[in-house]
């Protein structure tokens, strides 16, 4: 029976696989085909040859080579579709100011003039490898994460509606915090137990974070540069304080189902385990997991910033200066992130031994 039973695990296994490999294989079929969806002009490039080069050289004394090129293309859509069409175009090797073009790949063109290259079918590519690894490694769980990734997106695109329409921002990314939390923990660990200790536990470092942040507020957020916001047309501390709230989430909520998993499993084990003991044992997964997280929240701020600091650094601008006038922002949302991860190990226990042992803390 149970032979029967894996191998018609196994059967639809194979047969949900190769329904996804087929759909990615007529997705990036209709991708790269689909020019006619598009009002704008695209050219497929046929040829590229050089015309001209000469080198620049900046107030450091930096050189750069540029490159003037004809591509020459077909365009593929359109009223003057099968048209041949040809461009100049200049290529820098630092390709600041314009992309690297080859043979074979579709541009947008208008007046003559290329205006960016048809990343759709990359894009398209990218997705269809992501879906079918966590399929392949997640299995049913795997799809699961990326239906709940799509449906946050469309959680975060109605919020965004709502803001618009005149809600306040900081309210609208707590509820949003929430859905999220539920959404993504019912998605991941099913509706069970586990699940539900996690959801509190996030929600409640997430209420203690918002309490924080609004005493933070109270200073007015003195200490930190805002110049890097200073694109915004609106007050740049309320956009801060709602993007401090939504990075400390995905943090929370990774250790506090990390947590809470492990405190299950270790009740599991041993129904007769001891509140003493049970404490001590999640302590210490607490702080195993402590210090990798919060590099992982470091390492992934740090490499947010780290293309506009080579630029920086490239052209001259101190270090000190650069990290006084960009970093301030990323600091404080690693630290905030930190503190996510700190206060969610204690809430985490407690919550999970309330939930798994009756009360008994």
């Amino acid at each position: 029976m149970c032979y029967n039973c894996y191998g018609d695990f196994m059967r639809h296994k194979y047969i949900t696989l190769f329904i996804l490999i087929l759909f990615s294989i007529v997705s990036l079929v209709f991708v790269y085909n689909n020019d006619f969806i598009y009002s704008k002009t695209i050219m497929e490039i046929t040829s590229i040859s050089d015309i001209s080069k000469f080198t620049s050289t900046n107030t450091l004394g930096l050189k750069e080579e540029h490159y003037i090129k004809e591509i020459n293309g077909i365009i593929t859509n359109g009223r003057k579709k099968g048209d041949k069409v040809s461009v100049n175009y200049e290529e820098t090797t630092s390709s600041i100011d314009a992309e690297k073009y080859r043979v074979g790949d579709k541009v947008f063109i208008s007046k003559n003039e290329i205006t960016g290259l048809k990343r759709d079918s990359y894009i398209c590519l990218i997705v269809i490898v992501f879906v079918l690894s966590l399929y392949i490694i997640g299995k049913k769980q795997g799809l699961f994460s990326f239906l709940n990734v799509c449906f946050n997106s469309f959680i975060f695109y109605f919020a965004l509606e709502f803001y618009n329409m005149g809600f306040n921002l900081v309210l609208l990314c707590f509820i949003e915090a929430i859905l999220f939390t539920i959404v993504s923990l019912l998605f991941v660990t099913g509706n069970n137990k586990k699940t539900y200790c996690a959801i509190v536990s996030t929600i409640t470092t997430l209420t203690i974070i918002l309490i924080l942040l609004f005493i933070f507020s109270l200073t007015g957020f003195k200490g930190i540069n805002f110049n890097q916001l200073g694109f915004l047309t609106v007050p740049p501390e309320e956009v801060f304080f709602a993007s401090l709230l939504i990075g400390g989430l995905g943090a929370s909520m990774d250790v506090s189902i990390t947590m809470v998993s492990s405190i299950s499993e270790l009740i599991d084990k041993d129904k007769n385990i001891s509140i003493n003991n049970l404490k001590m044992s999640a302590m210490k997964i607490g702080q195993d997991i402590m210090c990798t997280m919060i590099n992982v929240l470091f390492f992934t701020y740090l490499s947010g910033e780290l293309p506009i600091l080579v630029l920086a650094l490239r052209n001259g601008y101190g270090l000190l200066n650069f990290i006084s006038a960009h970093f301030s922002l990323e600091i404080t949302r690693f630290l905030i992130g930190a503190i996510c991860i700190v206060l969610t190990i204690p809430i985490s226990n407690y919550m999970a031994i309330k939930f798994f042992k009756r009360g008994e803390v």
